[in-house]
């Protein structure tokens, strides 16, 4: 409760509390209702609704209308194993499987809300299969956005209670541990919603530094692409009545590494062409990692000095790439809006170095001074590599032979890069009904969550072989929250 006296507090009733008003919480919302559950209540502490939903790309599923439609026959069987094997087996099993046995459904569910997924279906990297859903048209983002439209307008026909601009608080709970209610806070008052189950769907702690640095180290001072509003309110709440908080956390990162000035320039440093050095002038990874079938790029640069480095290219390299213009992957070609930031590569390079974001120069000893490195120690780096070119053969980390390119025509070009990532996931311990589970393992009586906020379902690296999953985990365990936690109320 509050400690200010002048603070007005209003109690009201509701069967069940949703904290979150993103993909995972409007979900949930609307599955609690089909199941028969009238009185819900949606807190959003942002103004409006959405959450990191209303900016993804694209969602993961298998065995989906559009799949079939396309004549993919990808099993969800198959899927289980291998990300239980990726996972290591870390992760909940029967979650995992509830998830993927779900994501087909929510495809069509979708679709018949006027969310299509008809015709663009393809495989994010080489050998990764075809997961990744997008919309037929329209802006990258229109996935997330669409999806973001739908909810909320199916929120607003079961009559579902939102209320942006209302922080949760607290979860109350009886002398027994079950939930009761939630204390929630308004720009001029204090909400005690007094309900019988309460599902935690707010998001990770992308923008929360402390959070950062206490479960993900090394990840608290770099860019961040989630909203202000992912402070990890949910995990800190489920916390605080007795939950297990500290599972399977895992960071989206944007990889290998991420350049803060344009797109083109963002996308032309991590192309496997270019070589990647360290503060120290030497190369620490295989530049091509990327085109992995799952996300280890990012972690190499996690181990160098500052996590930064700098992607080295000449003007033949550019030469190279503009006269293939090869996508190389789904991933490119999605984010790399079909390969149109090729077009901007000379005019970007030309802009960022006169602005001396970018070092460009006609010697390597110009390159070095410019990154504060020893003339011979990157010379001899550049020798090295350019040696492994000739050869073919890349005798330090196996990077294939067609993007060996030696840098010997100049001008020379250094883009200093550094770490970022979309969003973390983890946190809350749950089970395949998405139940909360406390430190004895044992689920809180009324206490769900779904989302990025909670954990079990996916291990520490974001397997790019499905991209999507993120989204996809929001929406399936959103609903599943939903239905069960009315199947609860209801007895």
């Amino acid at each position: 409760m509050s400690s200010n006296r002048n603070t007005k507090t209003e109690t009201i009733k509701a069967e069940i509390v949703i904290i979150g008003g993103g993909g995972a919480g409007m979900t949930a919302a609307v599955g609690a209702a089909k199941a028969g559950v009238t009185n819900i209540v949606i807190l959003e502490k942002a103004a409006a609704l959405g959450g990191n939903t209303d900016l993804c790309h694209g969602i993961f599923a298998v065995e989906s209308p559009a799949q079939k439609r396309l004549g993919i026959k990808t099993t969800r069987d198959e899927v289980f194993k291998k990300q239980m094997d990726h996972a290591r087996w870390t992760i909940d099993p029967r979650l995992v499987r509830t998830v993927i046995s779900k994501s087909g459904e929510m495809i069509q569910w979708l679709e018949d809300r006027s969310v299509k997924f008809n015709t663009v279906v393809g495989e994010f990297l080489p050998g990764g299969g075809s997961f990744f859903h997008m919309l037929n048209s329209g802006p990258q983002a229109a996935c997330g956005h669409s999806i973001v439209e739908a909810l909320v307008k199916e929120c607003r026909s079961l009559g579902v209670n939102i209320l942006c601009e209302t922080a949760a608080k607290k979860i109350l709970t009886d002398e027994k541990g079950s939930v009761k209610g939630v204390l929630a806070q308004t720009k001029d008052k204090e909400l005690i919603i007094n309900a019988k189950g309460v599902i935690i769907a707010a998001g990770g702690f992308g923008a929360n530094k402390d959070m950062l640095n206490k479960y993900l180290p090394l990840r608290g001072n770099v860019p961040i692409q989630s909203l202000p509003q992912m402070t990890g309110d949910g995990i800190v709440m489920a916390e605080e009545v007795g939950a297990f908080t500290n599972d399977n956390f895992s960071i989206l990162a944007v990889g290998p590494s991420y350049y803060t000035g344009t797109h083109a320039m963002y996308m032309l440093s991590i192309r496997p062409e270019l070589m990647l050095v360290n503060k120290k002038g030497e190369r620490f990874a295989d530049e091509a990692l990327l085109l992995n079938t799952h996300n280890y790029s990012a972690n190499s640069l996690s181990r160098q000095p500052d996590a930064v480095c700098y992607a080295l290219l000449d003007s033949e390299v550019i030469r190279n790439i503009l006269r293939k213009r090869d996508n190389l992957s789904g991933f490119f070609k999605s984010v790399g809006q079909n390969g149109i930031w090729m077009d901007k590569i000379e005019a970007d390079l030309k802009d960022e170095s006169v602005k001396g974001n970018i070092k460009t120069a006609v010697t390597l000893d110009e390159i070095a001074d410019w990154m504060k490195v020893a003339p011979s120690t990157l010379k001899a780096t550049v020798a090295e590599y350019n040696s492994y070119c000739e050869k073919g053969y890349d005798a330090d980390f196996l990077k294939e032979n067609r993007f060996l390119l030696p840098l010997k025509k100049p001008p020379f070009y250094a883009i200093p890069c550094g770490q970022a990532y979309d969003t973390t996931t983890g946190g809350i311990r749950i089970n395949h009904r998405m139940e909360v589970i406390d430190k004895q393992v044992r689920p809180i009586k009324g206490l769900y969550a779904a989302g990025d906020n909670a954990g079990s379902w996916l291990s520490d690296n974001y397997d790019l072989a499905y991209p999507g999953a993120a989204l996809s985990f929001a929406l399936c365990s959103g609903y599943i929250a939903g239905e069960n936690a009315a199947k609860s109320i209801k007895g």
